[in-house]
């Protein structure tokens, strides 16, 4: 006990109480003062109650500090428990602690606390469950678990490529929007395999239950280690998603070009399962980002071409340069707050063997070329001037770009640049699709 009281200042802790359970089977929490003298933890309940009545139990004994914020809200939050039997010796308690666990917000930022203690919950749960005969599942709804697996909102990623391959043909003469829109199904089917997937071999793999501070960009959608999800559940999922994106894949090789779009889906099929399925396992050996780039660009676009025009096309494969780049840096920035975790884990993707600079350099260079083969495209007779429009977001990229080197290395700080990594590339996308559009309106 004298290494608990050398650790522990009971100055830091104002509010003390002790909890236990009574002969009726309820938990009863006392006001207690606590202290170490002679190496012991000494606990003396609130005046009125009778120790006697507690002697023999064991107790929790509960040190805690937080400081409410003016407008609303907690800071500078820590505890520390201590767990053990208790012995009544005149008006006090004598506690002999069993186990002692405790938490410093300074220390451990309250997200990564909840993480943390998330898998031990569970655990718990389970094991209660097993005494009572309860099955203990998350309270959250079908669609809702759905949406958090496969990963909905990054289905941009998809329905940009998609849109750039369509007005490109558009702006050669041919577009048919049943198609389009059956393009799109069959890659966003595939794209949630890849989704469901990654997470199942980061879980098996050690990437995800490695990563202590996830965030909503990074560190994956943790439905496995969460429970939404079972490892043979998401196995079953990413396998029938990836079937049905084939399935349509496979329809539309036999209706518009047989070895094209069978050698493309096989292609997109091949990027997405073995980005982290072993034995290749891509974004463990440094090539994710290229397979992300190649995947969501030349493979998307150049695909969706095809079906539309029967052809491939030079002003196509360019078209889908500065979107790959940027789904690419997608992946790249959400990658940074991650490296830490996934080094540990073995998962040696780019930012993992760059040093700060040099990741930071590889980001503005991506930038610079996604922004430059934009400008290329009219210049060079690719596509018609209103592309241009996409230059537009420059700005934001420069905001990126400060955003990593302010907050490199800081998972939470990270989350707005994150954010506006994301809405870019869509953004971005999205104006260079309307330019072909346009442009073929305008007849430019």
């Amino acid at each position: 006990m004298s290494g608990v009281a050398a650790t522990f200042d009971l100055r830091l802790y104002e509010q003390r109480a002790v909890s236990f359970v009574d002969d009726d089977g309820y938990p009863v929490t006392v006001p207690a003062e606590v202290e170490f003298e002679d190496g012991r933890l000494i606990v003396r309940p609130a005046r009125g109650f009778d120790p006697a009545k507690i002697s023999g139990r064991k107790v929790n004994v509960v040190l805690n500090h937080i400081t409410p914020l003016p407008g609303g809200g907690y800071t500078d939050r820590r505890y520390v428990a201590f767990t053990g039997p208790a012995l009544s010796v005149d008006d006090r308690l004598q506690v002999e602690p069993e186990r002692t666990y405790r938490w410093n917000e300074k220390e451990v930022p309250f997200p990564e606390y909840v993480e943390v203690s998330t898998p031990r919950a569970r655990r718990y749960l389970e094991s209660l469950g097993k005494k009572l005969g309860v099955d203990f599942k998350p309270g959250i709804g079908a669609f809702w678990r759905l949406f958090r697996v496969v990963r909905l909102p990054f289905l941009t990623a998809t329905a940009v490529p998609v849109a750039i391959g369509g007005g490109v043909s558009f702006y050669h003469g041919a577009f048919d929007i049943t198609l389009l829109l059956l393009t799109f199904l069959g890659l966003a089917l595939i794209h949630m395999g890849l989704n469901v997937a990654n997470d199942y071999f980061d879980t098996l793999l050690g990437a995800d239950p490695a990563n202590r501070r996830p965030t909503p960009f990074s560190g994956g959608s943790r439905s496995i280690l969460y429970g939404l999800i079972s490892m043979s559940g998401a196995r079953a999922l990413y396998t029938a998603l990836f079937a049905s994106g084939s399935a349509i894949g496979l329809y539309l090789a036999l209706t518009r070009g047989l070895v094209p779009i069978l050698g493309l889906t096989a292609l997109g099929l091949f990027l997405a399962y073995f980005y982290t399925a072993p034995p290749l396992k891509l974004a463990y050996r440094g090539l994710g980002e290229l397979a992300v780039g190649t995947g969501f660009g030349p493979v998307i676009v150049m695909g969706t071409y095809f079906v539309q025009k029967q052809a491939f096309s030079v002003d196509a494969l360019v078209a889908s340069i500065p979107i790959g780049i940027l789904i690419m840096l997608i992946l790249y920035v959400n990658e940074i707050p991650d490296a830490e975790f996934d080094a540990i884990a073995g998962k040696r993707h780019l930012l993992t063997r760059f040093t700060r600079e040099q990741a930071l350099l590889f980001l503005a260079a991506s930038l610079a070329a996604t922004y430059a083969v934009i400008a290329l495209i009219p210049v060079l007779g690719l596509g018609p001037p209103t592309v241009l429009i996409a230059l537009a977001t420059i700005p934001r990229a420069v905001r990126i770009y400060r955003g990593a080197r302010t907050y490199f290395g800081k998972q939470y700080e990270m989350i707005p640049t994150m954010a506006l990594n994301v809405n870019n590339a869509a953004i971005t996308g999205a104006l260079l699709a309307a330019g072909y559009y346009v442009g073929a309106f305008l007849g430019l």
